[in-house]
């Protein structure tokens, strides 16, 4: 963990505690260590003249500083002040008698500061040099010899504020500041350990990981390689394979969040047009496996036949597998029945609609826990908590559908809500009031509890569940690690006993 620190230092850097953001432009200078002391305390001296905070993040051991600055190159004044402020930066290390950079290279951003290092004659011998190697100049120009000013080329510039759905609360610009925070650190790049990035783990693609979409929405925003905006084949080609597990908004240092971009994306990419198949099979699935549940004896046995690979194909879904059994509604019913507390109810069991059309039986299975470790639920089975229709960006349809749930839930009641299916604790947690923006839909969210969540939180003190295996092989759901971490599954079984749990990570 401590290690951890270290390796997401840049990132964890990129975003200040006042949610503003930091930038690199002077991230690599170096002093002999014995100097770095006096260095540092003339370093923090000149930030404050220019009314800067930095946020510096290693190697002190070796007295390379890296820093990023809260410097605003978005306007003309505060590329003005980032100008002085470098300049006089690179005075001030070479007074210490360092270099402007000690690890990463010069590159565009110190370039023009090297005459302050150098003497002419030495930057006269270097473009000599390069002259006899690169006689046409075909190999970095405008780097270290006959340099450009370093603001020259400063891609970031006044953003679009883009009209969208999601509220985007957590960043200054709207969407177009939600994607500007990757700065390409590359954890999502890493094949082991957490659970971020599962496509690129299958593919080795960088389109498929999390930075590489986060590039090219970049891209999109800034309208100069990606010219069509929304409409966009390449951006929607690339988070096509996005699984909208949301690891990214936990693993990513700097909170990447891309199921929610992936999930605007299609919303603004398909407004007023036809969709692929499956937003329509898949998106409406709580609707249709509602209807589904009044019939599912005849429904189950046409789709174990040719008529469901038929129905499959139709709806833009894999033939490969099973299409998963129907319950029936008078098995749901029997089943809710049973779970409602006997006496007063502690909390409120949110049935959910995976749960309800395919396996009703888990909800009567919490409920006798529940009620087993002293939190009797009452149980509520006719809401949805809009996620499918978030995950294929049908934003408009959630919208509603999440704001019948939220009045209904919003009722005086402060009881805590269980849910037992964590993508859709995870969607009433957050992507509820992110989507809504109302206070109601904050109040629900505060209450929402994933079942882990519960019996750690809520249960009785003195509570002991019948025997448990020794040994247990714990695959936790991606919603539940992103959105609920200080509520592990792995910690809870620990407690109640459980010896050793062999954890999955990711996929």
């Amino acid at each position: 963990a401590l290690w951890r620190v270290r390796e997401d230092g840049a990132g964890l850097a990129a975003r200040l505690v006042d949610g503003g953001e930091s930038w690199p432009g002077w991230e690599d200078a170096a002093v002999a260590p014995e100097n770095l002391a006096a260095y540092l305390r003339d370093f923090r001296k000149l930030l404050t003249s220019h009314q800067l905070t930095g946020v510096l993040y290693g190697h002190f051991g070796a007295g390379c500083v890296h820093v990023r600055i809260d410097f605003d190159p978005a306007t003309e004044a505060g590329r003005a002040v980032m100008r002085r402020f470098l300049s006089e930066a690179a005075a001030l290390v070479v007074e210490h008698g360092g270099t402007l950079s000690g690890e990463h290279g010069d590159g565009r951003a110190r370039s023009e500061l090297l005459q302050v290092m150098y003497s002419h004659r030495m930057i006269g011998l270097f473009a000599a040099f390069k002259k006899t190697f690169d006689p046409d100049g075909l190999l970095n120009p405008g780097v270290i010899v006959d340099p450009g000013p370093l603001d020259a080329d400063l891609a970031l510039g006044e953003l679009p504020l883009l009209d969208t759905t999601f509220g985007f609360p957590h960043d200054e610009d709207g969407f177009a500041g939600a994607v500007r925070r990757c700065v390409g650190v590359g954890r999502c790049r890493s094949d082991a350990g957490g659970v971020m990035c599962p496509s690129y783990r299958a593919t080795g693609e960088e389109n498929a990981s999390t930075r590489g979409r986060a590039r090219m929405l970049q891209e999109m925003v800034r309208g100069e390689t990606i010219k069509d905006g929304w409409r966009s084949t390449e951006v929607r080609d690339a988070l096509d394979l996005c699984l909208s597990c949301k690891a990214c908004s936990s693993d990513c240092p700097v909170g990447v969040d891309m199921a929610t971009y992936k999930a605007e994306f299609l919303h603004q990419h398909y407004k007023g047009r036809l969709r692929p198949r499956s937003h329509y099979s898949l998106g409406w699935l709580p609707k249709t496996s509602a209807l589904a549940g009044y019939a599912a004896r005849p429904v189950n046995a046409l789709l174990r036949g040719p008529v469901g690979k038929l129905l499959a194909r139709l709806g833009g879904v894999t033939t490969q597998r099973r299409i998963p059994a129907f319950a029936s509604r008078r098995t749901l019913r029997r089943i809710l029945r049973a779970a409602q507390a006997s006496g007063p109810a502690k909390a409120v069991l949110f049935v959910d609609s995976f749960t309800r059309a395919f396996r009703p039986e888990i909800a009567g299975a919490a409920s006798r826990v529940l009620a087993d470790a002293g939190v009797p639920c009452t149980t509520q089975d006719d809401l949805c908590c809009g996620l499918t229709w978030v995950s294929t960006g049908q934003l408009s349809v959630a919208r509603q559908i999440m704001a019948r749930t939220v009045e209904a839930l919003d009722n005086g009641d402060d009881r805590p809500i269980i849910v037992a299916e964590p993508s859709c604790a995870a969607a009433l947690k957050r992507d509820v009031p992110e989507l809504l923006g109302t206070e109601a839909a904050q109040r629900v969210a505060s209450r929402v509890q994933t079942f882990a969540g519960a019996l750690t939180d809520l249960a009785d003190q003195d509570w002991s569940p019948p025997p448990l295996p020794e040994n247990v092989v714990l695959q936790t759901h991606c919603h539940e690690y992103a959105t609920f971490k200080g509520r592990r599954p792995a910690d809870l079984l620990r407690r109640l006993g459980v010896r050793e749990v062999d954890e999955a990570e990711g996929c």
